[in-house]
């Protein structure tokens, strides 16, 4: 088949030609439009590429969603997450890959790879070990103003989360006392809205960002739940080497652990996410959940990464400006942490794929992010 070669702000890749090369060209004009020489997210109205938009993004069950299907659904954009309130025209619809499509993703990150090579290994060391001073820096210079509040919870994990629908059931099932454990709860912005939604449950946070956890403790809702003893939150990394867990009271009383956009900025080696993973399941009860999303393999984010020069640590793995890093997930490695190693049941596990359009810029944007449920065995 003839090739065709696609031009991005820095490097040539040759690809088949045809619907995918259409696809990758439509991709490059979509970022080198709107993408400077920062990194992703650096502010929260930003671009198609903003790191906000995967955290805030409304996941509504099918039941929810009034359309057919290659329609694109307009949502307000808030629940995109840009954060400035203003609706400029974003509809997204459900996107599907093909075999084909994937293959060349694929190929496209290693010809950077290639080209580029990794980090050396002791740069990965030395960015772990100063996360978390990046990470306060982060926060230092966001406060909480960077993430919005992650209200998509009970549409996205209604099972876990139940919502009142009108229903009696379900205004029966949210004032049930539950205990919610997140890991890297940054400043709050998933546990904070639980405190308001559900009066009778206790929720503990933990962060390796004493900026982060500092600013959520602060908040009004965490300081009228913690009156009541019903919210908690400490300074603690996911991949301490301790067996002790993140914090003594914490052992086996989670119905629900909460995992979001927090494990890829781990780094995939020195059995980093496998400690992630146990000190997971170590915090949920007999039957308890673990709710997890996080970015996807072949995201359109992992593509600026991937072919940015001095950008790559490893397969998939990435350094961003400010020196925090970011992994994207194949459904493969959730299965592997979390049911080969921590020993917990697969309940969910999927990619959410979706394509962005913004009507009054004419851009579009491939998004794509891993959503998983895992239960502890009884």
């Amino acid at each position: 088949m003839p090739q065709v070669t696609i031009t991005s702000m820095k490097h040539d890749f040759k690809i088949e030609e045809g619907i995918t090369a259409l696809w990758y060209y439509n991709f490059y004009n979509s970022f080198t439009a709107t993408c400077n020489e920062n990194e992703l997210g650096d502010s929260k109205p930003s671009s198609l590429l903003d790191d906000t938009v995967e955290e805030n993004f409304t996941q509504q069950p099918n039941n929810l969603r009034h359309r057919q299907k290659g329609q694109y659904d307009q949502r307000p954009k808030r629940e995109f997450g840009d954060g400035n309130g203003e609706d400029d025209g974003e509809f997204w619809m459900d996107d599907e890959w093909t075999v084909e499509e994937m293959e060349d993703a694929k190929e496209m990150l290693q010809s950077a790879h290639d080209q580029y090579g990794n980090q050396a290994v002791n740069k990965i060391r030395k960015l772990h070990y100063e996360a978390s001073k990046n990470w306060n820096q982060f926060y230092r210079a966001h406060q909480t103003n960077f993430f919005n509040d992650r209200h998509y919870l009970p549409k996205a994990f209604p099972e876990e989360f139940p919502f009142d629908d009108g229903d009696d059931s379900s205004n029966v099932l949210s004032m049930n006392k539950k205990t919610v454990v997140e890991i890297g709860c940054g400043v709050g912005n998933a546990i904070l809205p639980l405190l308001e939604q559900y009066p009778n449950w206790v929720v503990w946070g933990f962060d390796f960002s004493k900026v982060g956890i500092d600013l959520m403790v602060q908040d009004e809702r965490f300081l009228r739940a913690q009156r009541d003893n019903r919210a908690h939150g400490y300074v603690w990394d996911m991949t301490s080497r301790s067996k002790e867990g993140p914090h003594k009271d914490c052992h086996g009383i989670a119905d629900i652990c909460l995992m979001l956009f927090c494990l890829s900025a781990v780094p995939p080696k020195d059995e980093n996410m496998e400690r992630a993973a146990c000190h997971a399941a170590k915090v949920l009860k007999p039957g308890g959940i673990l709710v997890f999303r996080d970015y996807g393999r072949y995201d359109q984010a992992q593509f600026k990464l991937g072919t940015s020069r001095n950008k790559s640590l490893g397969n998939n793995f990435y350094v961003k400006h400010d020196g925090t890093m970011c992994y994207y997930f194949g459904l493969e490695d959730l299965e592997r942490l979390f049911v080969g190693i921590a020993g917990l049941e697969i309940v969910e596990l999927r990619y959410i794929r979706r394509v962005y359009k913004n009507r009054s810029k004419d851009e579009t944007r491939r998004r794509v992010w891993v959503q998983a449920r895992f239960r502890k065995p009884i």
